[in-house]
């Protein structure tokens, strides 16, 4: 597998179309051994997690090895593990090595291949006029599939031999006045530009090239049609039921859109803002419940952890049922994102959204996006400190779970709007809100979890085992929620009040002389 690597010894070269290594023959004897051939299949996620972490995954002969990344090239082998099966996610491998280095850099994202070559190597050497062997050489070459004939890249690594360094040298210029170079895209990268498969930087939260004098309907479009396209390119995955997160980052995108529609008023005629808007709700509805046993099969190991050893076998069979029925929705899911009315509704919003459509006028479309937007995150902070005034230790659930939902609204629109927002200020603000967010979803999951739970033991026939493990799991949950009540005020006091509230005041509340249509 040396022909893969990236070796500092000796010097490596590309070779261009045409130079033939048989033409050294003009100055040295040329002796060439058998070519050996190798076809790798290359893996990664959707995200290119492994490629912007710095690794390559490949596998052939029934071993994956991960390895660094240097440019195209391989790097140092991190660890390598045999396969007697496919291997889709992190946990999925055996060795704690590759279990540990995978899951950094994975999460809950499954692998994909996403290549395949095959690579040539042929080692042979130089003879001098006396027979005596002057230089080494590995030639290597990279082909796509498993049977491609047409050869994508060719290289040449020339080694020296002890005492005869000048004799390498000589080969090296020889090479390099007929078009060889030093230095050009490795074997991976050849590969992936031929398959048309680039790796990109995946974001929830992209750039959108705005300034604060973007006129608002030009804002909001470039908005909508980014997240849009995001939406679309995550359906495959939800579709071939590849991993959780397509899901989830659909449907985040879909919110995320609803949401800029909601709190950036009179941007596009009304009519039509609220037809998209509830579109965008009938598309999330047909999730819902997929999601939710998503959630509930993933905190599997966390739940049963909660329970005494003794407890935990008679919730297995919950966790099986989850599963049963989850089997079944992912079915019926596919089944309505595939139907023709779903693609249709999905057309209307990139239509209605697309920069060729002209809409009728309204009150905020052609006012700068910038005081528009600061008056929107400056309402929607003020309303947060409303109810976090009113938040103590017996608060309903619901109007903590409401609070989570301002948050979430003033999250949004504080990172579609970020490029407007002065850096330092916003990212510390930022951090500030999802702190908080974060506090606020653990207390809403405790609550829902222990909701549904207690909605499986009244619904499912089962056992005393059974309901004393739900009742056990239940009164964990209750515990844990109330612990966050405690955290939730703490970071409330963080965020509104202090040097936080006025940061708020400076940054987003606009002095009366700038009119613009209050959203």
């Amino acid at each position: 597998m040396g022909f893969l690597l990236k070796i500092n010894e000796g010097i490596r070269l590309v070779l261009p179309n045409g130079l033939k290594v048989s033409s050294l023959q003009e100055e040295w004897h040329v002796v060439l051994h058998e070519q050996e051939s190798t076809t790798l299949a290359f893996w990664d996620t959707f995200e290119w997690g492994l490629w912007f972490g710095g690794y390559v995954l490949y596998s052939y002969g029934g071993v994956y090895h991960l390895c660094s990344r240097e440019e195209g090239w391989l790097g140092t082998v991190v660890c390598e593990e045999e396969s007697g099966g496919g291997r889709r996610f992190w946990g999925d491998f055996e060795t704690v090595s590759m279990r540990t280095a995978l899951e950094r850099t994975l999460g809950l994202r499954s692998l994909a291949m996403v290549v395949e070559g095959t690579f040539h190597l042929r080692l042979g050497e130089l003879r001098n006029e006396a027979g005596k062997i002057v230089c080494r050489l590995e030639l290597s070459s990279v082909s796509a599939g498993r049977h491609g004939e047409d050869v994508l890249l060719r290289t040449c690594q020339v080694l020296p031999l002890r005492g005869y360094e000048a004799e390498a040298a000589r080969v090296v210029e020889y090479l390099t006045l007929r078009g060889a170079g030093s230095s050009g895209d490795g074997p991976v990268d050849v590969l992936l530009r031929h398959a048309n498969r680039e790796p990109l930087k995946y974001t929830l939260r992209p750039s959108f090239g705005l300034t604060k004098e973007t006129p608002a309907r030009e804002a909001i479009g470039r908005i909508v049609r980014t997240m849009l396209e995001i939406a679309v390119s995550n359906v495959p995955g939800i579709l071939n039921d590849l991993d959780t997160e397509f899901l989830h980052d659909y449907r985040i995108c879909l919110r995320k859109i609803r949401s800029v529609l909601t709190l950036v008023k009179d941007v596009y005629p009304a009519e039509g803002t609220g037809r998209m808007r509830k579109i965008l709700g009938d598309l999330a509805r047909q999730t819902n419940r997929l999601r939710d046993l998503d959630v509930y099969l993933l905190a599997r190991d966390e739940y049963l952890g909660l329970l005494p050893p003794e407890l935990r076998p008679a919730l297995e069979g919950m966790f099986e049922d989850f599963s049963a029925e989850r089997d079944i929705e992912v079915q019926s899911t596919t089944l309505k994102i595939r139907a023709h009315s779903n693609r249709t509704l999905l057309r209307k919003m990139a239509v209605y959204f697309s920069e060729e459509t002209a809409h009728k006028p309204s009150p905020s479309a052609d006012i700068p996006v910038g005081p528009l937007v600061f008056r929107c995150i400056y309402k929607r902070y003020r309303k947060i400190r409303e109810i976090a005034a009113g938040i103590g230790a017996e608060t309903p659930d619901e109007v903590v779970h409401q609070l989570r939902i301002e948050c979430k609204k003033l999250r949004y629109l504080m990172e579609f709007f970020s490029e407007l927002i002065p850096g330092e200020e916003g990212a510390q603000m930022l951090k500030m809100l999802r702190r908080l967010q974060g506090r606020l979803g653990d207390f809403n999951d405790a609550s829902v979890q222990q909701k549904s739970l207690l909605n499986y033991r009244e619904h499912k026939k089962s056992g005393p085992d059974v309901a004393m493990g739900v009742g056990g799991l239940v009164s964990i949950l209750y515990h844990r929620q109330q612990q966050t009540r405690g955290l939730i005020k703490q970071s409330l006091g963080e965020f509104c009040g202090g040097s936080t509230a006025a940061a708020f005041k400076n940054t987003f509340k606009l002095p009366a002389s700038v009119s613009v249509k209050r959203a």
